[in-house]
């Protein structure tokens, strides 16, 4: 999806979500949300080894940000390589 229509999808209180693997031999996987809650857009961001998503014990990579604005959402995507075409709702 592009960012217009990531932003329609938010706007319009649904989430979207992007699961990915870390590399060719899927040692990582991980799973990023994001959702409009109170005004505010939150993303979250769980990563850990392949098969235990479900359990929180084992992730690697385990972040909640807060943002007031999508052009801080979209600063936040370009400094870490996130791409909106990669996300589905």
């Amino acid at each position: 999806m592009d960012r217009k229509k990531f932003i329609s999808k938010i706007q319009s209180h649904q989430s979207c979500y992007y699961i990915y693997s870390k590399n060719e031999r899927n040692e990582n996987t991980g799973l990023i949300s994001v959702w409009l809650y109170k005004g505010l857009i939150i993303l979250t961001w769980e990563e850990s080894p392949s098969g235990s998503i479900y359990d929180e014990s084992s992730y690697t990579r385990d972040e909640l940000h807060n943002f007031n604005s999508f052009e801080e959402l979209d600063t936040f995507f370009n400094d870490n390589s996130l791409f909106y075409s990669d996300f589905k709702s």
